[in-house]
């Protein structure tokens, strides 16, 4: 018994490495908002990032702005039942997600390489600091 539990935790971090290690492919982007924690990793291939973004939401739908439902004050009238709340709840976090996303989209889109990697924050504080010794 101790031998198989021994294996077992030898073998577990191991397949952990494989799985993280392992491309992501345009049928995982369609599956989960990989893009979520790519805008969050400052590795992320900028090209991919977006890549995940449009492969992902080809698939799922964008939970509508904030007040777009007509007779909205109408529903929140009512006391919605669990699964609503879930739902808005989850709808809300959507929203912040793809605001996030919207925004390291546009502030990352300066320093993209051709290769999609972007400048480390070391890279780009270098930048801004050359500017402003020129500036003087």
């Amino acid at each position: 018994m101790k031998r198989i539990c021994l294996i077992i935790l030898v073998m577990l971090p191991l397949k952990v490495v494989f799985a993280q290690s392992k491309a992501l492919t345009e049928k995982d982007y369609a599956k989960a908002p990989y893009w979520i924690a790519m805008v969050n990793d400052t590795t992320t291939n900028y090209f991919e990032a977006e890549k995940a973004f449009k492969v992902y939401f080809a698939h799922h739908h964008k939970p509508e702005g904030e007040n777009e439902d007509i007779g909205e004050h109408a529903k929140r009238e009512k006391r919605p039942s669990k699964k609503e709340l879930r739902k808005i709840e989850k709808d809300n976090r959507m929203r912040m997600d793809i605001k996030r996303y919207q925004h390291w989209h546009a502030m990352m889109q300066p320093y993209v390489q051709e290769d999609g990697s972007i400048l480390t924050p070391t890279q780009r504080l270098q930048i801004h600091q050359q500017i402003l010794n020129n500036g003087k």
